[in-house]
């Protein structure tokens, strides 16, 4: 039994803590590479990796706030809150101790940053994560100069893996980073590369490579970036703009393996609609073809969860199709996939093969009804779905709010609460004032007042303008993504939301 009396327990915490700790610190850094280069994809799916990585990093964090605390509780030295803190307020080691200091704050930051990411901007928040190395090379300086166990067999022995290893992550790091290539500024004026509405975006070109006609108004297309060196980071659940020649734009789930970075497979159904889009794409665009393109956005990752059961009906399949090829065979799942005939589904025989009875088939002329959801829907899994806005319809009524996660192809049909009132939104950045009327979207007020943002769709479907709130609570009138998860993350889509406020406040 330990004897919280006895001296020598707070030192023999102190040392064990520290080296914990330490290897805890590389471990993250690898881990942090591992998916940056998404060796591990295959191993599970993105955001259970993710959140991984993330509980490793807390875990050293509470390591090293442990070796803080019983180095106060050693009578060896004698040590205050100032000496551990404070860079250079203590007399014992003040340069060596700074050290850790030093790293112990940095880690701080790159915790808090992390968990502020979706209010920060990417290149901010990733530029302080990067910082992770140079915590783990002061930890290590630290240690050298003031650890007590150095010299001994085991001790070196760690200390040339972790360093090893971190050397060679960072390494991987540089490589990764030298061979990244940035989204190109798009020129301002009117251009293909502006998309259909002349507001410019990031993008590039793809070509494509192949073209599977699956029936007769359901098509396979393809894509790969002309420039071989622009790298894309996508995930399932991911959709992409598709900028056409005629000046629409269009938004279609990446239904491939997020393991081949670069090979980017789209489902198109034709519609025969008003709009054009689908049809344009089966009647113009051939292999070979040159298509402009967004970066894929997601909007609809997939979570961790214990269990999970897939719903899609029709062209919905192509979401889902990628989250089965991300998620490993060891996690509990199901797919339930509805359509009206064979002709009208994809990837039917190739599910059913693969999968086996992972997969449920319901084809209304061949079971003669339409499939009752309340009888097949499981009850403790997460549900994810894509497909016809009466089926998503049908399942907000059947699954709880906190399990049902939703991808929609059309806009949801909202209630109004109300006659729409005029209000002001904040431009945290540059301190303007723009005056929203009743009669027009908070998109159109921002762009007539000069201040540019990122759009598509101007539906709410694509997520392409979304934009963080700091102050007041928007009114959510978009279908990207369930009102709770946005008011978790503190956005919205100005394209079609307004405000319960009489004021917004947006970093922008």
């Amino acid at each position: 039994m330990l004897d919280f009396q006895d001296p020598q327990i707070w030192w023999f915490l102190t040392r064990a803590s520290a080296v914990v700790g330490w290897a805890l610190m590389a471990i993250t850094v690898i881990w942090g590479v591992l998916l940056k280069t998404r060796i591990l994809r295959g191993a599970d799916n993105p955001e259970w990796l993710k959140v991984t990585h993330r509980y490793i990093s807390g875990l050293a964090l509470a390591m090293i706030a442990t070796h803080i605390g019983s180095l106060l509780l050693d009578e060896y030295i004698s040590f205050g809150w100032t000496d551990v803190l404070i860079p250079f307020a203590t007399s014992f080691e003040p340069f060596a101790v700074a050290l850790g200091i030093f790293a112990f704050w940095l880690i701080i930051l790159i915790q808090i940053t992390a968990l502020a990411s979706q209010w920060l901007p990417e290149k901010v928040w990733k530029s302080i994560h990067l910082l992770s190395y140079a915590s783990f090379v002061l930890v290590t300086i630290h240690s050298g100069l003031v650890g007590t166990d150095i010299g001994q067999s085991w001790y070196t022995i760690l200390s040339l893996v972790l360093i090893t290893s971190v050397t060679l992550a960072g390494i991987v790091r540089l490589v990764i980073a030298a061979r990244a290539k940035p989204a190109p500024r798009v020129d301002p004026t009117p251009s293909a590369l502006n998309g259909e509405h002349g507001t410019p975006r990031p993008g590039f070109e793809a070509r494509v490579v192949d073209r599977v006609n699956v029936g007769a108004d359901l098509l396979e297309l393809t894509l790969t970036p002309v420039d071989p060196e622009i790298r894309l980071d996508w995930d399932s659940g991911s959709h992409l703009t598709v900028r056409l020649g005629n000046g629409l734009e269009r938004q279609y789930s990446l239904c491939g393996d997020p393991v081949e970075q670069d090979s980017l497979r789209l489902g198109v159904l034709n519609t025969r609609g008003d709009g054009g889009g689908s049809t344009w794409i089966h009647e113009h665009v051939q292999v070979g073809a040159t298509i402009v393109c967004d970066y894929p956005r997601n909007d609809f990752p997939l979570k961790p969860a214990s269990r999970y059961q897939f719903i899609a009906s029709g062209i919905g399949i192509t979401a889902i199709r990628a989250m089965l090829h991300s998620i490993p065979a060891r996690r509990e799942w199901s797919l339930l996939y509805l359509g009206k005939s064979r002709s009208d589904m994809l990837f039917v025989d190739e599910l059913s093969a693969e999968y086996g009875d992972r997969v449920t088939l319901w084809i209304t002329a061949e079971r003669g009804h339409r499939a009752q959801l309340e009888d097949l829907i499981d009850p403790d899994s997460d549900v994810y779905a894509c497909g016809s806005p009466s089926l998503l319809a049908e399942l907000e009524g059947l699954v709880a709010p906190e399990r049902l996660h939703l991808e929609r192809f059309q806009p949801e049909e909202r209630l109004e609460v109300g006659p729409a009132s005029p209000f002001t939104i904040v431009a945290a950045r540059s301190g303007k004032t723009i005056t929203v009327p009743a009669g027009r979207s908070a998109l159109e007020a921002l762009e007539q007042d000069g201040v540019s943002l990122q759009a598509s769709c101007r539906r709410g479907t694509c997520g392409t303008c979304e934009v963080s709130v700091l102050a007041g609570s928007p009114q959510h009138r978009d279908s990207v993504m369930s009102d709770t998860d946005k008011d978790e993350m503190h956005i919205m889509f100005p394209c079609v939301s307004r405000a319960a406020t009489e004021t917004l406040t947006l970093d922008i």
